[in-house]
Order: structure tokens, then C-alpha cells, then sequence
């Protein structure tokens, strides 16, 4: 069984990062668009370009294995098999 202290200590954490990790994705969102942006307008070709870049840059195993990591980790919660 789970001692309340420490799962009310992890949610407040958690919760925490996510806040973080918003934050952050949020700025990172703003930069990415503002960069976007601008090369867009100094190159007329930047679209097709961009297109062929992401095709090339496919991060999938990453996203894999971490999405999996993660929903193990929400499994385990859900069976109250944390210690």
C-alpha cells in the first residue's frame, strides 16, 4: 500500500514538472514558430525544404520508448505496485 505523505508528495511533484515542462514547451513553441517565420520569409523554398527535413528527422523509436516507459510507469500506479 501506498503511504498517503508519499503519494500526496509525488502528485505535488509531478504536478509540478508538468507546470515546468508546459512552461517550457510553451516557450520553445514561441521560438520555434518566430524562427519558422522568419526563415519563411527570407526563403521563398523554405516549405518544401522544411518538408523533406522533417521526413528525415523522424524521432519515433525515441517517442516509442519513452511513451512506453511512461504508461508502464501509469500501469504500476494504477496497480498500486509502487513501494
Amino acid at each position: 500500500m501506498i503511504n498517503e505523505n508519499a503519494l500526496r508528495d509525488a502528485l505535488v511533484a509531478l504536478a509540478t514538472q508538468c507546470k515546468t515542462q508546459q512552461d517550457l514547451l510553451s516557450h520553445v513553441m514561441d521560438e520555434v514558430a518566430a524562427l519558422r517565420e522568419t526563415v519563411r520569409g527570407l526563403d521563398p523554398t523554405f516549405s518544401d525544404v522544411l518538408d523533406v527535413q522533417r521526413k528525415n528527422q523522424s524521432n519515433v523509436a525515441i517517442r516509442r520508448i519513452a511513451n512506453q516507459l511512461i504508461d508502464d510507469l501509469i500501469r504500476r500506479l494504477k496497480d498500486e505496485v509502487v513501494t
